[in-house]
This record gives C-alpha cells, structure tokens and sequence, in this order.
C-alpha cells in the first residue's frame, strides 16, 4: 500500500470516530466548504459550516470496520477511494453494511473530502 492510500485510509478512519464526528471544528478541518453527500438513504447532503454528523451530547463509539479499500488517481491532485463498510453493532442487517465512494482533493497541502457517497446492501 503506498503512501497516499495509507494516508487517505487514516483519514476516512478518523472520518468515523465520534470525537471528530461531534467537532465542528475537526470536521471542517477534513471537508471542502461545498462537500456534498449522497446519504445511504438516498438524501443529497450540502455541508455548512459547524455542520456536525453526531450530537455532541452522544458519547456513543462505533465499531465500524472499512474493508476492499480502493484508491483510483483521477488526476495529480485528486483521487477516487471506494471501500466497504461494516457496522459490526448494527441490528439492522439492512443497514449493517454498505458501499462507500469519497473523491479526495489535494488543497494546499492538506487532503480533504468533496464527495462522498454511500450504498446499502446485502453483502
């Protein structure tokens, strides 16, 4: 694994973790100002500034597992991840686990996210 994938394969672990998930402030640290998403349940997601993705009074931790991690180059400065991910505490075998796809820009010296998209499915 080089270098990059390693790196991108950090940060979407850490996009994960409720620490950085409960931090306006890390989040945006990791998130193009115009980052869209294309949410497991079909809705188009525009990030705003101080946007959180989990309540900041919610201590829960995830036991989520990213598997098949995959990095394409679409140019010098931008790339394609797709992966899978698995909800290991998840019930709901409906929603345990999904197919994921980030594109990654390099933006003066810092990798952030510009999309990101997920899919359920069976598997």
């Amino acid at each position: 694994m080089d270098e990059i994938t390693k790196h991108i394969l950090q940060l979407e672990n850490i996009l994960l973790t409720s620490e950085i998930r409960r931090s306006p402030q890390k989040i945006a640290e990791l998130l193009v100002s115009d980052f869209t998403e294309i949410t497991a349940s079909g809705v188009e997601y525009h990030y705003k500034n101080g946007d959180v993705f989990q309540a900041q009074d919610d201590n829960s931790n995830f036991d989520w597992e990213i598997v098949d991690f995959m990095v394409r180059e679409l140019s010098t400065d931008c790339i394609l991840v797709m992966y899978k991910l698995v909800k290991h505490r998840e019930l709901d075998e409906s929603k345990k686990n999904s197919f994921r796809s980030s594109v990654w820009k390099h933006y003066e010296s810092k990798w952030k996210i510009v999309f990101h998209q997920g899919t359920p499915t069976s598997q």
